[in-house]
């Protein structure tokens, strides 16, 4: 009982980046986009994975567009 990536490289594949999706997570928002009493997170959902490790889509909740984030904090105790 193996994965065929196993199977084939004979190393264990890396899914550490692999979180569940529907998980609410907080987005860092840069510097340069926010002003100064403007907060630091915005609220999302991880809705999906990217080819590149540590790069997830999230759903915006307050803009309603779903973008690309690398920097994200999740909540893995409360999936949705």
């Amino acid at each position: 009982m193996k994965t065929p990536t196993k199977a084939f490289s004979r190393k264990q594949p890396d899914v550490s980046h692999f979180r569940i999706f529907g998980s609410p997570v907080f987005c860092h928002v840069t510097k340069d986009a926010q002003k100064k009493l403007d907060p630091t997170t915005k609220l999302g959902i991880l809705v999906g994975h990217i080819d590149t490790p540590h790069n997830y889509h999230v759903f915006l909740c307050a803009s309603e567009r779903t973008v690309v984030h690398r920097d994200l904090k999740f909540n893995k105790q409360r999936a949705m």
